[in-house]
Formats: C-alpha cells, sequence, structure tokens
C-alpha cells in the first residue's frame, strides 16, 4: 500500500537516510496517481458530519505530534473511503480548519529560524510538507471523480440536485486544490526549496478543467450560501498562485515572502488570466508542461502557450502607492507592503526577468563577510564607525555600547533584527566558500555548514578572491537550498571601489546623529558614476538632502534616484548642493585610494 510506505518513511525516519530524489518521487506520486478507494468505513469515527466533528473537539492542538499523527493517519483514510465525493468533500472540510491549524503551528517551527535548517526541524519540514500534499491531494482527486461522474453519468430528472452538489462540490474542491498547492509553493519558497515534479503540472490542469466546464468565475460566496471566501472565484485563486512564482521569492528574505504571500489575496484580483494573447501580456502558460509561468517572448517549439497573463493593472497600482497620498486598498498592504518590497514588485513587473549576462565555470575560494557596518568597518583599516567620524567635540558624551544600543533601537523595526547591529565577533567575521560559476558582475557559490544570522537575501556584502586582494562591494542577490546541508547563494558586484563615509539628516554634529555609509564608484567606459550605499532604515527617501562626511569635512548632498532598495540598504543617485565643493568629494575619494592597503588591515586585526 503506497500511501502506508510513504507515511512509514517519511514519518519514521531523519531527512539525512532519506534521498532527495526519493522523497521528490514520493511526493509527486501523491498528485499524479489516484487514491484507490478501498475502505468501507472509517476506523476513528462514524461516517457522518456529527461522528466526525466529535472525534475533532476531543484532539488537543497543545499536544502538536499525537494530533498531527491523527489528523494524517484521518486524512489517509478518508482518500481511501468509498463514498459519494459530496461526502468526502462535507467530511474533509470538517477537518480543514483543524489540519490549517497544525499546519500553522508546525511551520512556526522553521519558518524564520534560518535558511539552512537544523537537525530537530528537517522532521517537522517533512511531516507539513507531507500534510500538506496529502490535503491538496484528497481536493485534486474530488475534482477528478467529481468530473468523472460528471461526464459519463447520465442524471435523471429526478437527480438533478445531485448533479448541482456534484457540481457545486467539483468547483470548491478545486478552489481548495489551488489554495493548498499556493500554501504548499509559499511553503517551498519560505524553505528556499523547489516545487516537487508535477505540482505546477496539476495546478495548470485544475485551471484548464474549471475554464472548460466554464466554473473558473462562479462566485464561491454564493454558492456557499453567503459564506465570505479570500478570493472570488477559482480563477483568482491560480492568478493568486502564478503571482507567488512570478515574484520570484528567492531574491527576497522570509519575512518578505509572508508579506507578498498576504499581499497577494488583494492583488490576485488585478491579475488578468486570458485564453488569448495581447498587447499587455507578461507572463504565458502551457498548461500541458510541468513549469511556472515564463516571460512572454519568442518560445521555442515544444512550448505552446495557451494561458496569457497581463499584470499592467497590479504594477500601476503598487507605483501608485509611491506617491505621497497613496491610497492602500486594504489593511494588510498597509501593513506590509515596505519601500524594499515595493521596490521589488516594481523592478520584477517592470522589467524582463532574462540573465544579463552568461555564467561562467570557475573554480576558486571566495572571501566574504555580511553587513554595511562590518563593510564600513573593515574599508576602515578596522576602525569602529565612532572612530572613523573624527568629531572633536561631542566625542566622549556616549561610550560606544551606549551609542549602539541607541543606534539598534532606533534602526530595527517589523520585527526583524536590526540591519545595522553591534559589531561582535561574528558580525565581523570573513567566510570562505566555493565559487560555482562566474558572470561579468557577479558570482554563484556554494554554501555549507551552518549559515550565519546575517547571511539573507539583500544583504551588504564584501567579497574578494584572495585574503590580500581588494575589496568589492556587492549584495546577496537570491539564495536557494541545493543538496543536503547546503545553499547556492547568487550575489551581485556593485562597485569595484568603494569609500567608507557617514551621514546625518539632524543639524548637530553628535555621535549618535551619523549612520554609516559607503560610497560606490564606478568607471563604464568615459562615464565615471558616484552612488550612495544608506542604511535601510526608511529615514532616507528620494528627494532628500543630507549631510554627507567625508572624513573631516562635510558637504550637502541631495538624494536622487534609488538604484536598489532592499531590508539591508539602500542605493542612491545624488548630486551636491553646492558644486564648488567637488573638489572635497574627489580629493576625499583620491586619498582612500592612496590608503588603501589590504595587508595594513590584516595585520591591524592580528
Amino acid at each position: 500500500m503506497r500511501a502506508k510506505k510513504i507515511k512509514h518513511r517519511f514519518l519514521g525516519f531523519k531527512r539525512s537516510e532519506i534521498d532527495n530524489t526519493m522523497m521528490n518521487n514520493a511526493f509527486s506520486d501523491i498528485f499524479q496517481i489516484p487514491t484507490v478507494l478501498r475502505r468501507d468505513k472509517l476506523s476513528f469515527c462514524d461516517t457522518n458530519s456529527k461522528s466526525l466533528n466529535e472525534w475533532i473537539s476531543n484532539l488537543s492542538i497543545m499536544q502538536l505530534g499525537d494530533t498531527s499523527k491523527a489528523l494524517f493517519a484521518a486524512l489517509l483514510e478518508l482518500s481511501e473511503l468509498e463514498c459519494s465525493e459530496t461526502l468526502r468533500f462535507d467530511l474533509v472540510q470538517i477537518l480543514h480548519p483543524t489540519i490549517e491549524n497544525v499546519l500553522g503551528s508546525l511551520e512556526k517551527n522553521f519558518f524564520n529560524q534560518g535558511v539552512i535548517s537544523s537537525d530537530r526541524n528537517e522532521h517537522i519540514i517533512e511531516l507539513a510538507m507531507l500534510l500538506r500534499c496529502y490535503f491538496a491531494a484528497i481536493y485534486i482527486n474530488i475534482v477528478r471523480r467529481s468530473s468523472d461522474q460528471l461526464d459519463n453519468q447520465k442524471f435523471s430528472i429526478f437527480a438533478l440536485n445531485q448533479k448541482k452538489n456534484l457540481q457545486t462540490a467539483r468547483t470548491l474542491a478545486t478552489f481548495q486544490a489551488l489554495q493548498q498547492l499556493t500554501q504548499l509553493l509559499y511553503q517551498q519558497h519560505m524553505l528556499y526549496s523547489e516545487p516537487v515534479a508535477g505540482q505546477w503540472l496539476i495546478s495548470h490542469q485544475l485551471y484548464e478543467a474549471a475554464l472548460t466546464h466554464k466554473y473558473h468565475q462562479t462566485n464561491l460566496e454564493q454558492i456557499q450560501g453567503g459564506k465570505p471566501t479570500s478570493l472570488s472565484n477559482i480563477s483568482q485563486a491560480y492568478a493568486q498562485l502564478i503571482l507567488m512564482d512570478i515574484f520570484n521569492t528567492n531574491q527576497i528574505r522570509q519575512s518578505e515572502i509572508q508579506a507578498l504571500f498576504q499581499c497577494s489575496f488583494d492583488w490576485a484580483k488585478m491579475v488578468q488570466i486570458l485564453s488569448k494573447e495581447t498587447d499587455l501580456t507578461k507572463y504565458v502558460v502551457d498548461t500541458t508542461k510541468d513549469h511556472p509561468p515564463i516571460y512572454n517572448k519568442k518560445q521555442s517549439s515544444g512550448f505552446n502557450p495557451n494561458v496569457f497573463i497581463s499584470t499592467n493593472t497590479l504594477l500601476d497600482h503598487v507605483t501608485a502607492t509611491l506617491h505621497k497620498n497613496a491610497e492602500y486598498i486594504s489593511k494588510n498592504e498597509k501593513i506590509y507592503l515596505t519601500p524594499a518590497l515595493k521596490f521589488h514588485v516594481q523592478t520584477i513587473l517592470g522589467t524582463t526577468a532574462e540573465r544579463r549576462h552568461e555564467r561562467y565555470e570557475y573554480s576558486a575560494q571566495l572571501h566574504i563577510c555580511f553587513g554595511l557596518l562590518t563593510a564600513h568597518f573593515y574599508l576602515s583599516k578596522a576602525k569602529n564607525f565612532s572612530e572613523t567620524l573624527l568629531l572633536e567635540h561631542h566625542f566622549n558624551l556616549q561610550n560606544e555600547s551606549k551609542f549602539m544600543s541607541a543606534w539598534d533601537k532606533k534602526l530595527s523595526g517589523n520585527n526583524e533584527e536590526s540591519s545595522i547591529q553591534r559589531l561582535s565577533r561574528e558580525s565581523k567575521a570573513v567566510y570562505q566558500s566555493d565559487i560555482l560559476d562566474i558572470s561579468v558582475n557577479g558570482y554563484r557559490i556554494k554554501w555549507s555548514g551552518e549559515a550565519p544570522k546575517n547571511l539573507r537575501t539583500g544583504e551588504y556584502i564584501l567579497v574578494k578572491e584572495t585574503s590580500h586582494g581588494h575589496w568589492r562591494g556587492g549584495v546577496i542577490r537570491w539564495l536557494k537550498q541545493s543538496t543536503e546541508k547546503s545553499l547556492e547563494l547568487g550575489l551581485e558586484v556593485l562597485a569595484q571601489e568603494i569609500f567608507p563615509c557617514a551621514v546625518r539628516i539632524q543639524a548637530d554634529r553628535h555621535v549618535s546623529n551619523y549612520h554609516p555609509a559607503l560610497l560606490l564608484k564606478n568607471q563604464n567606459l568615459d562615464e565615471t558614476k558616484t552612488t550612495l550605499i544608506l542604511p535601510g532604515s526608511q529615514i532616507f527617501r528620494e528627494q532628500q538632502a543630507i549631510h554627507l562626511r567625508l572624513g573631516k569635512e562635510e558637504v550637502k548632498v541631495y538624494l536622487l534616484n534609488a538604484q536598489l532598495i532592499t531590508q539591508s540598504f539602500v542605493q542612491f543617485d545624488f548630486e551636491l548642493l553646492n558644486e564648488d565643493e567637488q573638489s572635497i568629494l574627489h580629493k576625499f575619494m583620491a586619498q582612500n585610494n592612496m590608503d588603501t592597503n589590504d595587508q595594513d588591515l590584516w595585520e591591524a586585526l592580528k
């Protein structure tokens, strides 16, 4: 019995004892192989709503292990029960809220717990994945069997009510299946892992079947007697699933993945899904392929798109929220839609989704450290930030620990650890990793073993290929789970020349008013471009005048367009308010270039 073998395999052993390919194949089988109906009754209760409700009421959510085991077994039995699909749907709906509560409790154990899961969490991850897959599968099988009966069975005039109930069960089961597949994809994004084989194919098939039989736009609230739903119809559920993939969530942090998921319930209503291509078609789907939506371009001969997606309305809406009098359409948007997330959505929906540079095989070790304050420390030859300010007054008014403590409180928010933190020994650590390949402006590296807390997408980094090499500044663009206990990271180099400096907004030149900053200088042909890296604390914005401290001197600059926004930092174009002070900027960078000597840095750290 396939279900028993899978249950034994995954609930009895640690993940390290299981081959990843075997695990993915088993999950794939859940979607692709219909469950055989072999039970004439349930072992844990009678086959009716009242008995199942009584059984549910005796479960304790506090005993998570026992409850999840009991629910998993109940789900298996219910999927194998020989009964009408309308009854099966009614019974699984009774289980639904408790299963979601248990899954929510399981997922809390590994959401926001770091990008490499500990051994303690591996078992929980597998259980949550398996439970979510079977939860989706029971709805998928209801859709399959209901469709078969509606297509092949002749209903007499006295059985029209039975036919209507079966149609309702099919419609609602399709919606619930797509919702579970979206939750599964969300779970995989949170773990930076890939979908299992067949996951996208069954998603497309569910939508295509609804489209073919014309129930994709059926109002779910109406057929449920006014019961409110998060989304209005199957098309919106499919659109939400598509959005979760389009937003390319291996490029953002877990907290932002969660924020996107919350906003996607509103945004799904702004996505157009059409059966014909238009001038606004941004993404396309071939529903015969086990593949997510792809960017609309000239496709290979084997790809024949039949679903066409436009996201222009959503892009216009998110852009409108950048205005001073922004109007949000829900409480979720007000809570979750941060500047970094707006920038991410604009970037994804407003540009092509293709690589600009080819990758080349390359084997070497890369030295890497994380964080804006850490970068400032190393580029300043191992000086703490307060030392680099060279202030002659107010310098001793605060000791460093008090200064850093106040700084952390000022810059932390949204329950996130502050991106600028006191430089502990861990924060100063320089790590080595293996380079897998390179492109013109970046690296793909492999990270094995324990990951530091600040190994996160959007984090500012310094990299160099030799211990005596020259530091270059960059950002972690994406990460994903690779082989067991390892990650793949995509790093983009933002600048070859970097200069540590400081900025302030307040008029008072007090040490606590300053923030670490970096000047980036890039040479493109005959053009030299200088940008500023500032903390991602949401106190810096476009069209803002700030003071830029260069050594002992200060100039006033005007922040222009934000070139890059992450939760860690913002990269701004800027201009001097007084052009006559350009020489101060050039002199500062020239002097820093003369003083740069990595050997001095390493000697200072001994």
